[in-house]
Order: C-alpha cells, then sequence, then structure tokens
C-alpha cells in the first residue's frame, strides 16, 4: 500500500465505536461498509496509512459472520466461522499466537458411522474411496475447463456416493453438487486447518479491538454519479471521496443498498452468478464423557436418503477443543428448508441423528441446543458465496470498481480463498491498496 507522508486532517472516528452514531454530512476521505474481516482490516490499513475514514456496521458487533457467543453454553461457541483454513497461508493463525491465544492444528480425528451399527471400519474406508473418486472426477472435469456442475461431473454411483456429495458440496461448498461450479471448486486453495480454543470470532475481534467503527448504521444508498461518493445511512450522510463496499453477495443482491450510477452488466451478472450458499451450526452441549470421542473429531457417517435437493443429514465436528460441544453441520438445499422449519426443529433432528449414531443413551447427558440460521439474518442473507455451474469466470467482475470510487471487498472478491475469513481479510487489504492509488 501507498503509505501517506503526512496526515490528513480526520474526525474524530474513536468517539463512533459501539455509539451507532454516524457524524451527519461528515466529510472523510473513505468511507467503509460493514465491519467483518474485510472492512475491519481495510479501516485498519487505511488509518494506518493516514486518512480520515469512517466505517459503518449495520449491525450491533463487529465482525460479521466471525462471531464467538460465550454466553449461551458457557463456553465458546463459534456462530459462525470456526476453521481458520490453509494455515499456510491463512495470516489469523499467526494473529491469533501474537495475541496469547490457543490455536492448534485440527487433528485428524476422522470417523465413519452407520446408523444403528456406530463406528465402523472397512466401510469407513469404503466411504473415504467414494470420496476421492469424487473429487477426482471434479478435478478431471475442472482441468478440461468445463465449468460443468460437480453432479454432471461423477457419471456413477455407489452406497457412498450421497454421503460423499455432502462432504464436497453441502458441507464444504454449503450447496449441493447441482449448483457446485467445478472450476470454483477445483480454484480454491487447500492445506492444514487448524482451530482457536477460544473462539475465531473472539480472536477477530481482539485482533481490531482498537479499530473504530459505527454501529447499528444500516446503508441505504451509495452515490457516486458526481466526482465524489455520498452514503444515506440510517444515522446520517457522509461525504467521502471513495468507499469499500465489504456487505455479503446476499444483502447485495437483495437490493437493500441503492447504487448510483447503477452496477453494470456485468457485476449484475456476477451478483447472480456468485450466490449465496446455506451452512449452519446445529449446537449441541453434552456433559463430560456423554459422547466417547477425542477432542475435535470429524464424524461422517452414511446418508441415504435425499430431500430438499440434496443428502438428507449433516456431519458433526464433535468435542470442540474438549468442551463436550458438537457442531452438528447442515447444508445445502437439505440443511436450508430444516433452518426455514427453526431452530427447535433443528436441534431436534440433531440430536435424533446422533442418538442413532450413539445411542440413545446419550440423552441424558443431553444439557442444551441451539442452532445458527445465517440465511435469515437480515444483515447477510446466507453463509457464504459459492459460483453457480458455468459463471466462476464471473467473479472476477465484482473486483470492478463503480464509478471509479466504489469497491466491493469480501470473500466473494477472492480468488484462491474464497469462502474464507482468510480470503476476505485479504480482500480488505486489496481494496483498501486500490483507494490509497486512487487518493494518492
Amino acid at each position: 500500500m501507498t503509505r501517506r507522508t503526512f496526515t490528513k486532517a480526520t474526525v474524530a472516528t474513536s468517539a463512533l465505536v459501539g455509539t451507532g452514531t454516524a457524524a451527519k454530512s461528515a466529510d472523510v476521505d473513505v468511507v467503509i461498509i460493514g465491519a467483518g474481516a474485510a472492512g475491519s482490516s481495510a479501516t485498519d490499513a487505511l488509518i494506518k496509512a493516514g486518512y480520515s475514514v469512517i466505517c459503518v456496521e449495520a449491525a450491533n458487533r463487529i465482525g460479521g459472520r466471525v462471531y464467538t457467543d460465550t454466553s449461551t453454553f458457557g463456553v465458546p461457541f463459534d456462530r459462525g466461522a470456526h476453521w481458520l483454513h490453509n494455515r499456510a497461508i491463512n495470516p489469523f493463525v499467526n494473529m491469533g499466537k501474537k495475541l496469547g491465544m490457543k490455536v492448534y492444528k485440527a487433528p485428524a480425528n476422522e470417523r465413519v458411522f452407520i446408523k444403528g451399527r456406530g463406528s465402523i471400519g472397512a466401510d469407513g474406508g469404503a466411504f473415504w474411496d467414494e470420496y476421492k473418486r469424487v473429487t477426482r472426477a471434479i478435478t478431471s472435469a475442472a482441468k478440461k475447463r468445463k465449468d460443468i456442475s460437480a453432479a454432471d461431473a461423477v457419471t456413477s454411483h455407489n452406497e457412498w456416493t450421497n454421503t460423499a456429495f455432502a462432504h464436497v458440496g453441502s458441507l464444504s461448498m454449503a450447496r449441493d453438487m447441482d449448483h457446485v461450479s467445478v472450476m470454483d471448486w477445483y480454484s480454491a486453495q487447500d492445506g492444514n486447518d487448524w482451530f482457536c480454543a477460544q473462539g475465531f470470532g473472539t480472536l477477530l475481534s481482539k485482533q481490531w479491538a482498537n479499530v473504530p467503527v459505527s454501529l447499528n448504521t444500516k446503508v441505504t444508498k451509495i452515490d457516486a454519479s458526481r466526482d465524489a461518493v455520498t452514503v444515506q445511512t440510517s444515522t446520517g450522510t457522509i461525504h467521502a471521496k471513495a468507499a469499500i463496499v465489504t456487505v455479503s453477495q446476499g444483502v447485495l443482491a437483495s437490493g437493500a443498498i441503492n447504487f448510483s450510477p447503477a452496477m453494470d452488466s456485468s457485476m449484475k451478472s456476477a451478483i447472480n452468478g456468485i450466490t449465496m450458499g446455506s451452512y449452519n451450526h446445529i449446537a449441541l452441549q453434552f456433559s463430560g464423557g456423554t459422547i466417547d470421542v477425542k477432542p475435535d473429531s470429524w464424524i461422517a457417517y452414511h446418508l441415504s436418503e435425499r430431500k430438499a435437493g440434496g443428502p438428507k443429514g449433516g456431519g458433526i465436528l464433535a468435542n470442540v477443543s474438549g468442551t463436550g460441544l458438537c457442531y452438528f453441520e447442515v447444508g445445502g438445499g437439505f440443511g436450508q428448508s430444516l433452518e426455514q422449519q427453526g431452530k427447535a426443529v433443528m436441534v431436534d433432528f440433531a440430536l435424533s441423528e446422533m442418538s442413532a449414531l450413539f445411542g440413545a443413551g446419550i440423552r441424558k447427558g443431553f444439557i442444551k441446543g441451539t442452532a445458527t440460521q445465517w440465511g435469515l439474518n437480515r444483515h447477510v442473507l446466507g453463509s457464504y458465496s459459492g459460483a453457480e455451474p458455468g459463471q466462476a469466470a464471473t467473479r472476477r467482475y465484482l473486483r470492478d470498481p463503480i464509478a471509479d470510487r466504489i469497491f466491493l471487498a469480501g470473500e466473494a472478491t477472492s480468488f484462491g480463498e474464497q469462502a474464507t475469513v482468510s480470503g476476505a481479510h485479504k480482500e480488505g487489504l486489496r481494496a483498501a491498496a486500490a483507494v490509497s492509488d486512487l487518493l494518492a
């Protein structure tokens, strides 16, 4: 980033932290919409570079889809992102270490179950064999530069295909296989995952604890039709030289923010082609020893049925950081249908599935449960982004500025780290650098 050699006259942004009030007719260099990973990193970078900045957030907290709840269960519960993906290129691992937090490599504690039979051996191998076969078929299609659906790339099925489809599609891409672009899947970088015992949201909030944000400030219109940017918010008007918009693809697609001039046809096609998926945690708390698994064990189990367009069921991250908390993960069409039925139905389904796997006796050790509903969260409207088949190439249009002064940033604008917090963070820095170049 181009560093300024002098400090601009700044507004008193520190007074805006958590107040939910934006100064009316404020004049700043840059306004940033959204205080998730992208918005926070962009705000921090631009302030350090000497610019006057206002970051506004519609919710009552920072973090966006990275949020740790410590009150529901008395232990950290990541309501959003939990996995620190691909440690080799993920800066949050080192951030966590520097903050004195417990970050550690995700252990290789995978187990495969069949309802009524419990943990299995030979069939477990059959599942992983099928998983590898499915991913090889998708890889082969992607290498041929054919952006077909992942479902179309797999030409034959067996008894474990449905389970493999869940792990490749709904539990990874937050969408069913017929809505997964093979090019989008193939372009995502992979590597060793890590966890943060105190919660990913806790890590993020500590990293940017001093970044000034105006909370409870909803943006309704961004106007760059003249040689400046005017932002209409629920608490006032902000005038700036440039804007960085870090809201989700769900919010962009909803039309909640009016842009002037309007987005061009390329960007509109990208918003229609790079859509939000469905992925939620159903969190179940058990007393110590109820679920006999090692900390952070991933439980896959045989899924034989389909519902709402995808595999009926999910996967389980059990005994999270040794707390006894289990995340029953659901995604894709089935997960979305479950979400719409409400938290009580979601918890009941997850508990019933786990009882079928571990035995009805686990209900005696069940303490309580809850579920996230990211698709119903008006500030997000989904979990994370993914390309529809044939639409992976449109992602690049999300990086095109609007009227040369409005820049989009977030996990959806990332190439290679899409759908990750690390990707969002780096995209915030990219947009901040673009603004700095514009204003230099």
